[in-house]
């Protein structure tokens, strides 16, 4: 059995950015893809919040945790990856500072953009769970396609610069 169990939806960009993370640390991780899963008695039994990614492992306080940049600060922090997670305060706060900024920024966004077309649900409060007309609800999902670009770029030039 692995150390760790990453529960995840394949087609998830949010779930991707744990997926690789735990590929390029080189842990010992299964993935188990709950498609369909995630309301399950079982699922929600572990984890209420019914949100993937959600890491299964050992130490955890209640054994589970979500979120993907949570679970990959936790993996930083308890196999001493500071390849990833710096243990220098600057640096770490630099980290950190791209993780809220990819949880608050970027992933709405993109959201807004992919979520129709991959068929997950919206948040409520977006458009495409109002009562707006079709064409409105596609308007929404295009208009925030363009959006990306400035995050991507802030990614790109203050994130990763020439580090």
């Amino acid at each position: 059995m692995a150390a760790h169990t990453l529960n995840i939806l394949t087609p998830s960009v949010n779930n991707l950015t744990a997926r690789i993370f735990v590929r390029a640390a080189g842990l010992d991780f299964e993935e188990v893809d709950v498609w369909g899963k995630t309301t399950s008695p079982e699922y929600l039994e572990k984890y209420p919040a019914h949100l993937t990614p959600m890491l299964e492992a050992e130490g955890l306080p209640r054994g589970y945790l979500g979120e993907s940049c949570a679970i990959m600060a936790y993996l930083c922090n308890t196999h001493g990856l500071d390849q990833f997670s710096p243990t220098d305060p600057g640096r770490r706060a630099m980290v950190d500072n791209a993780m809220f900024y990819l949880i608050g920024t970027f992933y709405p966004l993109l959201a807004r953009a992919t979520y129709p077309t991959l068929g997950f649900p919206q948040y409520a409060g977006e458009v495409a769970t109002s009562e707006a007309d079709d064409d409105m609800k596609a308007k929404a999902a295009k208009d925030a396609e363009p959006a990306l670009a400035e995050p991507l770029e802030v990614f790109h030039s203050f994130f990763i610069g020439d580090q």
